[in-house]
């Protein structure tokens, strides 16, 4: 099963999560700090460690409210802690360097893999040189081997957190005989697509389609034909709709197709050249499995159930009719 990857639009919810613990912890930990630079006199230190629990705060209070600011965490608090750290080692040396460790750590759990990746090397880069100006020569080496170890740990570690997370994500929302979507995403996809009609105009339908006396295949030919003819429905289905489309399968032999700017006629047109393309199809020998499918376009006093039902009453009208047939 290929495992998805991270892309901007779209964030694992223990980013957030792990975010904002960090984000809050940042903030609570360099708040005395922050306020003995100033009082030390040390006002460029002190300015950065301000910048920093200013924009951790900001991050943790987006959080708060579900969202996670990528601008803010690589342009904002990245840089700073970067300024920060490498300000603290200049100007105090080995005190200074003990927090690049944090550093490292913190740019993973506030940034996707890629991007934590790249602040990291680039603060290393920029750490080493002046590590090596303020420490002892021995010292500075340990510090470097030290950071550069954490480093490929964290990475390693984090990297695997994500593929585990984006592979059972799939596996909760995959059906696993068909490799379609199962009914988990139904409900949010059918609203989003209300949603979207609503404010663009945009026609949408629904085709509820049922395989017909498909009781009597598994009960005349056996589980694993049934299995089979599942399975190469799935495929058919896969293939056959735009990957603007969205196919489900909703029930043991049923399976739903989300349709976008589609009105009722055209939905019923794509119905039926389906239906016929997969009366054609030579799933069982001498045998022809059939389909019956029922459609419904979206209308604007509908919500995602009345839609749902609607075509899945046509369905029935279908089966009713004499099946192999499309109802809208």
């Amino acid at each position: 099963m290929e495992v998805r990857q991270y892309n901007t639009q779209e964030r694992p919810d223990f980013l957030v999560k792990s975010t904002q613990g960090v984000v809050l912890t940042a903030a609570l930990m360099l708040t005395p700090f922050t306020i003995n630079n100033l009082i030390q006199g040390r006002y460029l230190l002190g300015a950065f460690t301000l910048l920093i629990l200013t924009l951790c705060f900001t991050s943790a209070w987006f959080c708060h409210r579900g969202h996670y600011h990528f601008k803010i965490n690589l342009f904002g608090i990245t840089p700073a802690i970067i300024i920060a750290i490498v300000t603290a080692v200049h100007q105090l040396g080995v005190a200074g360097s003990y927090w690049a460790t944090l550093g490292v750590i913190a740019f993973y759990f506030i940034l996707p893999p890629k991007p934590a990746a790249v602040a990291n090397f680039i603060f290393i880069a920029i750490i080493f040189p002046t590590a090596w100006g303020a420490l002892e020569p021995a010292i500075a080496v340990r510090f470097f081997a030290v950071l550069l170890g954490i480093s490929f740990f964290i990475f390693f570690s984090i990297s695997e957190i994500y593929k585990q997370h984006y592979l059972l994500k799939s596996q909760a929302i995959t059906d696993n005989l068909t490799g379609l979507n199962n009914r988990s995403l139904l409900q949010s996809s059918l609203e989003n697509a209300i949603s979207q009609s609503h404010r663009s105009n945009t026609p949408m339908a629904i085709l509820i389609l049922d395989i017909d006396n498909f009781k009597m295949i598994n009960d005349q030919f056996g589980h694993d034909v049934g299995d089979k003819v599942l399975r190469e429905s799935g495929s058919l289905l896969a293939k056959s709709f735009r990957s603007s489309d969205t196919v489900f399968r909703i029930g043991g032999e049923e399976f739903l197709v989300l349709i976008y700017n589609t009105d009722k006629a055209n939905a019923f047109i794509v119905a039926e050249e389906f239906r016929q393309e997969y009366e054609q199809l030579s799933l069982i020998d001498g045998h022809t499995v059939t389909i019956s499918i029922g459609v419904s376009s979206l209308q604007s006093d509908m919500n995602w159930e009345q839609w749902m039902k609607q075509s899945d009453k046509n369905m029935y009208f279908a089966k009713n009719k004499g099946r192999n047939q499309v109802i809208a």
